[in-house]
């Protein structure tokens, strides 16, 4: 009976320390769509996160701007500071 108590506590405490870490999260307030562009490249603002934008690199194709994709061919597969 004790060891059921126990286990039920625990789950108790795990989803109310769930709960509470879920809530300290900060979201991301939509704005207007604006890309702050330098030409050709440009980043699209979709958000902001508590004060720093939050969006998605883009460029310029034939007049519209376009979400860019990065080709992680050839890099290694972790990279740090370390030596």
């Amino acid at each position: 009976m004790k060891r059921r108590l126990f286990w039920m506590a625990l789950v108790v405490l795990t989803l109310a320390a769930a709960g509470w870490t879920y809530a300290q999260a900060i979201a991301v307030n939509p704005v207007t769509p604006t890309v702050l562009t330098g030409g050709d490249l440009g980043f699209r603002v979709n958000g902001d996160r508590a004060g720093t934008p939050v969006g998605e690199l883009v460029v310029k194709v034939n007049g519209q701007w376009v979400p860019v994709d990065f080709n992680m061919a050839g890099l290694p597969k972790r990279i740090n500071g370390t030596r």
